[in-house]
């Protein structure tokens, strides 16, 4: 995690990180009820874990209600009212249908539409992108040309990562103050890399934030993202306060504690790349 975070692109890469990720949900008000909070986009990886994973031979393996339920309460992320309401979003927007097993009708499965492949390959490409930008000795962007399921096995190995007990947030309780809270993602990002782009990287010092068009970009309530603020300053993590998006002064540890944090989150998609690229090859060859 430090060789990564201390890579001479690495804040290249973080400032890619907030044009391209921010930019795959923007406007889109169902995924906006999705991701901008961690312990809903964990149930989202767990959710294409599933059905990546499914057993055809096994009906009740893969993307069910009762397995997301089971494997998020083993996670202790969320409880089987906030699976159903989650897995009703994603099907109200259009990214999941039911479909009831071909061999026992009693086992309704789930599947991702192509609406909602479209936007897991658009996360996998910006992933790509960031990593090369970061290191781009890998050429993560040209090898996903020649092996198309590298997107697939990447995650797989997140998601496994994430069932091993990696908790990306637990070291990190200044930018967990943010991302456990609705629309703190996005809010955080554009407040490290908007600071970072003004001053070249090398200064803390107030920027301005449009929180009523951030607010609308992302169906986040505009209350919501002030008292996230003012919270974040009597926390210490602003060193002023804000004033309604304006002069807002990111401390010196929130920020580096964010940079750390998106390191290791990097880093370890980085090593899932890897570990898949050696699969993928291993079966090419084989």
């Amino acid at each position: 995690m430090r060789s990564f975070r201390d890579r001479p692109q690495f804040l290249d890469g973080v400032l890619v990180y907030d044009a391209m990720m921010p930019a795959l949900f923007v406007n889109n008000f169902i995924m906006n009820k999705v991701v901008p909070e961690a312990w809903r986009f964990q149930m989202l990886v767990f959710t294409l874990h599933l059905y990546d994973t499914r057993d055809v031979a096994r009906p009740t393996s893969g993307l069910t209600s009762s397995n997301l339920k089971r494997l998020c309460a083993a996670q202790g992320i969320a409880s089987p009212g906030r699976v159903s309401a989650f897995l009703g979003v994603m099907r109200l927007g259009g990214h999941l249908v039911r479909l009831r097993s071909t061999t026992d009708n009693r086992v309704v499965q789930l599947q991702p539409t192509a609406t909602f492949v479209d936007i897991v390959e658009a996360w996998n490409h910006a992933i790509f992108t960031i990593l090369d930008t970061v290191d781009p000795s890998h050429n993560f962007v040209g090898q996903r040309t020649s092996h198309d399921r590298l997107g697939w096995e990447m995650r797989r190995g997140g998601a496994e990562t994430l069932l091993a007990g990696w908790r990306p947030l637990d070291p990190f309780p200044e930018v967990a103050h943010f991302i456990a809270r609705d629309g703190g993602w996005v809010l955080l990002t554009h407040i490290v890399a908007t600071s970072l782009r003004a001053h070249g990287g090398t200064l803390l010092e107030p920027i301005s934030i449009d929180l009523p068009a951030l607010a609308t970009q992302f169906g986040i309530s505009r209350s919501q993202l002030r008292e996230l603020l003012q919270s974040a300053h009597g926390a210490g993590l602003l060193d002023a306060p804000p004033r309604n998006g304006s002069r807002v002064l990111p401390s010196p540890i929130l920020v580096c504690a964010y940079l750390v944090w998106l390191a290791s989150y990097l880093e370890n998609f980085q090593r899932c790349t890897l570990e898949a690229l050696s699969t993928l090859r291993s079966g090419v060859a084989s």
